[in-house]
């Protein structure tokens, strides 16, 4: 709506309280849509920041769950998965690294590793739930109305009251002087204009979805498939029921072959329908009733049956039909109603000079006091209504059917010939009689938040209930003024008389043709098209009403803003300030959402920055032990130097730089060095089959004894060419101690279930590595150390996923 609106009209940027969520969780921030677009996507940023830190938690609780048991007792896939969950950061990355590990594990053991694959999953899941939020992330934070769109405020620099001319213009008819004429007529072409916008909104968004089932209710949202049009007010439509009911007036006034049709709006709330934006307490709930029936015109239709002449005569006689439901106040005569065939003297020039349908409505105002509004007629006492309004709708008719129409209000049986015409315009029916009367009651009912209620009643009546005025507080009191005007504005005895002027006055006109000649024909029509145009009209007036609704707060319900006064009274002011519509410009978002999500995005980042302190001051807490620091000997990104000097030698390497370990098993054996291992010498090579038959390998435990000074040690031998490998097989548990001791600080004992025999890939920290791995054809650099042995750490494996450590047999 808020694009429609005049440029007068001005959406609300800044904070406000939008009372259909309550004081604190209606807290609302309207943005325009440059500003709306910053903090979506700061918010979208930060969403995605929390969620990565919100990761890291979980994964370090399930590291320390997985790290739980005693080292001795953890197996080689065990630890895999304790590497991947400290080095792979994302949840996509661990995701992949874990059912790849779970679908490795299963080709090799056969077995199932079911908390590789629940971590993988939960990992997947996880990714999927969180770009979710991400993208609806937008939508959790808006505050979004219930008609589409974002709930808006409009605050309008000419919203106001009429002055008392504009006031007195629109009441009376009586004008001092040419000026007021002029505002007149001008108001009257803004009314027509209104209708014809009300027309089109109820035809797009009311009738839509086929108005011939008039038994059901007229309901519920927009339909799916409506126009932006439907978006305009706060609700895409008022809801009513349509039933049948009893004759309103004395029995025999009501025709035996009619039903009586009932039209009753549900509560029609002034803040959740209408978009009065208001505290619970200061709300009120609007209900109209509109009870119809055909009369039986028997005695009281007087003069012109109606029936169109079928002869050579070029000028009949002209002809009168009156009715006589009481006499009119305003033309000063005995009947009520009254039409004529004058114009059918002139067949050529009819059409230009008459619709084919001639409807007039003639209301009459219940009895109060004081009475606020001026009937049309005064009834004859069988039509007489103590609590509500009463119209009459006349109806005329040009023209001839092409069927026998049974509607009681439109019927007609009068068969009548025509030659030299074709085929299926040789028979036509005139209507029974020339004025059929549709005769509606009308009442409304107010109530307070309280329940304090007027009862149904006229519309002056309802202004005079003393109880109910008293009970409504200076805000209801604001309300109370603009909805009485909206409903006079939307009375269906006014609407009609401004559809006359729209392109479709009724329903029924859009089957009617008129040829040439000035003759006019209407296709036939169902029993209840009487039925169908109240529905219609009553659309019209419902859309009606929201549309004025939206025009007082808009400053739009004068033809000229300068008849307009600013509010003086603080419940006036409160009312212009306090207008809701959607809109698809402006946006709106929810100030506890925004809150929420910062707040509870923040305690994540900060408890991921402080996870290992907050893990230690828990199991304190529950009097357990701290939690072991595997979580930081499982970082991968570098060997620490400990490590290097414990295994290789004393000499640093310069670009290592870290200080944590390489396996969780190393602070248990940093007293075990390699020169200090007691060797158990055998007579033959130990040497890897995984290496070709022509690789010139070096055995270091076939080397002679000898002794010097008293001791006995492996004499030296000559070095071998630099760069030349060292490796040693770990398939037979059986080894010789050496390689079962440079085993243990390589990477432990392996479980049963993963020894094979013969020849098997090198040991690595992570697990047994694939046999596809050639740790002899992977050239590297390293650094000689005591004994001749070094250590280093490779990260280009075949799968970039796990890192190797190599003995080489270096340059003395």
């Amino acid at each position: 709506m808020a694009d429609a609106l005049d440029q007068s009209s001005e959406i609300y940027q800044g904070f406000w309280i939008d009372w259909s969520r309550g004081r604190t969780w209606g807290l609302t921030w309207t943005l325009s849509p440059t500003h709306a677009t910053i903090l979506t996507n700061s918010l979208a940023l930060f969403v995605s920041i929390a969620a990565i830190q919100l990761w890291n938690i979980i994964r370090y609780t399930l590291h320390q769950t997985g790290g739980s048991r005693p080292p001795e007792t953890a197996t080689p896939h065990l630890r895999t998965e304790q590497f991947i969950l400290r080095n792979a950061g994302s949840s996509l990355a661990t995701a992949g690294h874990m059912l790849s590990l779970a679908c490795t594990s299963r080709r090799s053991t056969k077995r199932r590793s079911r908390r590789s694959y629940a971590i993988g999953l939960l990992a997947l899941i996880y990714a999927a739930l969180f770009m979710t939020a991400g993208i609806f992330s937008n939508r959790a934070i808006s505050a979004a109305s219930t008609n589409g769109g974002s709930a808006v405020l409009v605050r309008s620099k000419q919203c106001g009251v009429w002055n008392q001319t504009y006031y007195d213009i629109v009441s009376y008819e009586g004008f001092e002087n040419e000026e007021y004429f002029g505002l007149y007529t001008q108001y009257q072409a803004k009314v027509a204009h209104d209708v014809q916008l009300s027309l089109e909104y109820a035809q797009e968004c009311y009738l839509s979805q086929a108005s011939t089932q008039i038994s059901t209710s007229v309901s519920g949202p927009a339909p799916s498939n409506a126009s932006s049009l439907c978006h305009t007010f706060r609700s895409p439509k008022l809801t009513w029921e349509n039933s049948t009911g009893f004759c309103p007036f004395e029995t025999q006034m009501c025709r035996n072959d009619s039903k009586v049709v009932v039209l009753e709006t549900g509560h029609i709330d002034s803040h959740t329908d209408l978009g009065i934006n208001s505290d619970p307490n200061d709300r009120l709930r609007y209900q109209r009733k509109m009870t119809c029936a055909v009369l039986d015109g028997t005695g009281l239709v007087r003069g012109w049956d109606g029936t169109t002449v079928n002869s050579s005569e070029p000028k009949p006689l002209s002809q009168t039909a009156s009715a006589f439901f009481g006499p009119s106040l305003y033309k000063n005569t005995e009947y009520t109603y009254s039409v004529t065939n004058f114009a059918s003297f002139y067949d050529n020039f009819t059409s230009q000079v008459t619709l084919p349908y001639q409807l007039d409505s003639e209301m009459v105002y219940g009895l109060a006091d004081p009475q606020w509004s001026t009937s049309d007629f005064e009834p004859i006492q069988e039509l007489v209504q103590t609590a509500a309004d009463l119209t009459l709708f006349f109806l005329s008719f040009t023209g001839m059917y092409l069927g026998p129409i049974d509607d009681p209000w439109f019927s007609a049986h009068k068969e009548q010939d025509f030659p030299h015409v074709p085929t299926f315009l040789e028979q036509r029916y005139a209507r029974d009689t020339a004025i059929s009367t549709l005769a509606c009651t009308e009442q409304h009912q107010f109530c307070t938040s309280n329940d304090t209620c007027t009862g149904f009643l006229g519309y002056d009546q309802v202004q005079n209930v003393e109880p109910f005025y008293n009970a409504l507080s200076p805000h209801q009191n604001a309300t109370f003024d603009r909805l009485i005007r909206a409903v006079q504005a939307s009375s269906v005895a006014r609407l009609t008389e401004n559809l006359a002027l729209t392109t479709t006055p009724m329903l029924a006109s859009s089957l009617t043709k008129t040829g040439s000649s000035g003759d006019v024909v209407s296709q036939t029509m169902p029993n209840y098209q009487w039925e169908m145009e109240l529905t219609f009209w009553f659309s019209i007036a419902m859309a009606q009403l929201q549309r004025t609704i939206v025009q007082w707060g808009t400053g739009q319900i004068a033809a000229d803003p300068v008849y307009l006064i600013s509010p003086g009274l603080e419940q006036d002011k409160w009312f212009c300030k306090n207008l809701m519509v959607p809109s698809t410009v402006y946006q709106s978002f929810s100030v506890p959402a925004i809150a929420f999500v910062i707040a509870f995005g923040t305690l994540i980042i900060v408890v991921s920055v402080l996870v290992e302190q907050i893990a230690t001051l828990i199991r304190k807490c529950l009097g357990k032990s701290p939690p072991e620091d595997d979580w930081e000997d499982d970082n991968m990104l570098g060997i620490p130097r400990s490590m290097i000097q414990r295994l290789g030698g004393s000499q640093r390497v310069a670009r290592d730089n870290s200080h944590r370990s390489i396996c969780r098993q190393c602070k248990a054996r940093r007293s075990v060095e390699l020169q200090n291992i007691q060797r158990n010498l055998t007579s033959h090579r130990n040497s890897s089959q995984v290496l070709p038959t022509n690789d010139p390998s070096y055995s270091f435990v076939n080397r002679p004894l000898i002794s010097t000074e008293g001791r006995t040690q492996i004499r030296p031998d000559h070095s071998p060419a630099q760069g030349s490998w060292m490796t040693i097989s770990l398939g037979t548990p059986a080894s010789t101690s050496f390689p079962e001791m440079i085993r243990e600080v390589l990477g432990g004992q392996p479980d049963n279930d993963e020894r094979r025999p013969g020849p098997v890939a090198d040991r690595s920290p992570l697990g047994w590595h694939s046999r596809r791995s050639q740790l002899a054809q992977i050239p590297a650099s390293w650094t000689p150390g005591q004994d001749g042995l070094a250590i280093r750490q490779l990260t280009s494996h075949s799968d970039n996923t796990y890192s190797t450590v190599c003995i080489h047999q270096a340059e003395v």
